[in-house]
């Protein structure tokens, strides 16, 4: 039964005064293609505002097990919704628009902070129907924003290629062939990210990262020309020492304040012939971005019990923390340097075929 309360604050996802403005002057008529732009990339949206919808009637209903199967479904597909604009739009984006990029990222990050706290919620029975409300309204002013921002752009400065899909796919005229790229999206519930920091005073500290996705484009005809693009919540470290977490999320570490995701996006994909493979790319992490590299030391493909297409990946890397402007050290009861200098992440990857 979901629990009775009181209507909680609204969850807006609407830029605060600290969020460049959008510009409401009147605009040209928009071309045809800017339209199909904007309706491809509003797909989505429409899509994900039905089930709220259905979320929302299913809450008064006192039937909690379709409740839950409804939202994870839709939190399912929200989180697929983000990572596509994060990889397919966003990067562009930024390159002319970092101030407005950071911003959306911001409420990206915000949305999933919502989900997550909603879904511990639902999860114990205890999520009041006015909240799931209250996110449908945040959740449409975020669509607001976009369609104001975001979406005017990519019909202008879009590649024509994917201009042309957007409108095939539109018309239904899309070109039927065999697939030359695979999506897969990262299934969290079954991965974990894991990082490992000497300390001179407890040898290490062991801890991981709660929030975190991503996607891997594989090319069927290539596999060196596949890509993968991964986000971390870096507020969501877990170090299994609530006072510590609090010490590495301040300003003195991590500083998650103003830099709360760190991103990586493959560059290169090494093949070696008697070597692990190796995926090259670009962190970006507390304000810096570096280059560094993620071995692959153990791949596995199959099919679940339903039928899904899986693929698990373990991956190692060993970062500098000096190189991304990590530099305390100071333990004040002790004084001197007691946290090493090398990181060592450790990721178990699942992930998921997406079938359009």
């Amino acid at each position: 039964m979901i629990a009775d309360g009181t209507r909680g604050a609204h969850h807006s996802y609407m830029p605060d005064a600290t969020t460049p403005n959008v510009d409401h002057t009147p605009r040209r008529p928009a071309s045809g293609t800017e339209e199909a732009v904007r309706a491809v990339l509003c797909q989505d949206y429409e899509r994900l505002e039905r089930q709220l919808q259905s979320i929302v009637v299913q809450s008064t209903r006192d039937d909690p097990i379709a409740l839950r199967v409804a939202w994870q479904a839709f939190e399912s597909e929200l989180l697929h919704h983000c990572d596509d604009e994060e990889v397919h739009v966003l990067p562009a984006f930024t390159e002319e628009n970092p101030t407005e990029a950071q911003a959306l990222l911001a409420q990206h990050d915000q949305i999933r902070s919502s989900l997550s706290k909603l879904g511990t919620d639902l999860s114990l029975e205890h999520l009041p129907t006015e909240l799931i409300a209250d996110f449908v309204a945040g959740f449409r002013d975020h669509l607001r924003y976009e369609e104001d921002l975001l979406y005017p752009w990519a019909a202008h400065w879009l590649e024509h290629a994917a201009r042309d899909r957007i409108r095939r796919e539109l018309s239904g005229t899309a070109t039927v062939g065999p697939t030359t790229v695979e999506e897969w999206r990262i299934d969290l519930d079954h991965s974990n990210l894991r990082f490992t920091l000497r300390h001179v005073v407890i040898h290490e500290i062991h801890g991981q990262f709660r929030r975190w996705g991503g996607t891997i484009m594989l090319s069927n005809a290539d596999l060196a020309k596949s890509s993968v693009h991964v986000w971390v919540d870096l507020a969501s470290v877990d170090t299994d020492d609530p006072e510590r977490d609090a010490q590495i999320r301040s300003p003195e570490f991590f500083d998650v304040g103003h830099f709360r995701r760190a991103t990586f996006s493959s560059s290169e994909i090494q093949l070696p012939e008697h070597a692990n493979p190796i995926v090259k790319g670009c962190l970006a992490l507390h304000g810096f971005m570096e280059d560094v590299d993620l071995e692959i030391t153990r791949h596995d493909r199959w099919i679940d019990a339903e039928g899904v297409e899986r693929a698990s990946y373990e991956v190692v890397s060993r970062l500098d923390r000096r190189r991304f402007g990590l530099r305390w050290n100071l333990d004040p009861d002790i004084g001197g340097v007691v946290v090493g200098d090398e990181i060592e992440l450790v990721a178990t990857v699942e992930a998921i075929r997406v079938r359009r």
